[in-house]
């Protein structure tokens, strides 16, 4: 009887009003409530780990599913554009099929109509015509020289027509309309006050200002004539553009180029600087035609 009472534990419950009341309980239960406790808490556990693993897994699936869509959507992306190119070209190279044979079609007429003057009755579509006309189509053969005289004046006036434009471009390349420099306009041609002095005084090209180093451009074709320093012009460049123009260059702070070079237009030849009398750094620019100065901006585009 009392190894019986041993394995179990008495509860006592004391309430104030009523009888006092014992609860017996075995010894084991305890235990197995507490192990319980655990088991279900390892279930949980177990759970919670298997379902955040799985929840990482489908994450990095499905990052990986994006990003392969991403890639064949660029993919897609390239291949239409490729696509529209290969339209594009197809239109083009399909354009320029229809004017070619449109070209040989006028050809093929021309020489049609050159057969038909000649008297030519079973014409060759090789490529040259037979030349031996029966004497019974000189009229034919006279039109046809005629034809032939008026092609060659044609042939002469477009030759000239080319030499023409030649010449033409090649003496827009020696004015000096081009701007020599970026900056800011800060002096005009003709009289202004003074900058070291009282009064007024007469100014022969304009300023253009800038910060030390900026690039100097020939406004025009022509040959150096002058490089190195002037005066109050400082380190100044010359050049001759062979057309009565001249133009003069002043305050730089380097010269690229030297008496003798032949420079294009748009050449750098000098860097801006401020030696000689300066107030600043900038470009003082003129423009001589046939030895007298004129305004520049007259002539710059």
């Amino acid at each position: 009887m009392g190894k019986k009472e041993q394995s179990k534990i008495c509860i006592m419950v004391i309430p104030h009003t009523k009888k006092v009341r014992r609860l017996m309980i075995p010894s084991w239960l305890p235990k197995l409530i507490t192990l319980s406790i655990i088991g279900v808490s390892i279930s949980i556990l177990l759970i919670i780990t298997t379902i955040t693993w799985s929840h990482s897994n489908l994450k990095e699936e499905y990052e990986d599913k994006i990003s392969e869509i991403n890639a064949l959507q660029e993919e897609n992306k390239n291949k239409e554009l490729e696509i529209l190119r290969l339209k594009n070209q197809k239109k083009e190279l399909l354009s320029k099929s229809e004017e070619i044979e449109k070209k040989l079609e006028e050809i093929d007429k021309l020489q049609r109509d050159l057969e038909k003057m000649a008297g030519i009755k079973n014409p060759s579509r090789s490529s040259t015509i037979r030349r031996n006309i029966p004497p019974e189509i000189s009229e034919s053969s006279d039109k046809i020289q005629v034809l032939k005289e008026t092609l060659e004046l044609k042939e002469k006036e477009l030759e000239t027509f080319i030499d023409q434009m030649e010449e033409r471009l090649a003496y827009l390349e020696t004015v000096p309309d081009l701007w020599p420099a970026r900056g800011r306009l800060t002096s005009r041609f003709g009289n202004r006050k003074n900058p070291f002095g009282r009064g007024t005084r007469f100014h022969y090209g304009i300023d253009i200002a800038n910060s030390v180093g900026t690039d100097i451009w020939a406004a025009g074709k022509g040959v150096v004539t002058f490089a190195g320093t002037k005066g109050g012009y400082g380190r100044t460049i010359i050049i001759d553009h062979g057309n009565g123009y001249k133009t003069l260059y002043a305050h730089n702070s380097k010269l690229l180029v030297k008496v003798g070079d032949r420079v294009e237009k748009g050449q750098v030849i000098a860097k801006m600087g401020s030696t000689g009398r300066s107030t600043g750094s900038h470009l003082h620019f003129e423009v001589h035609k046939s030895g007298k100065p004129i305004n520049p901006l007259n002539i710059l585009n």
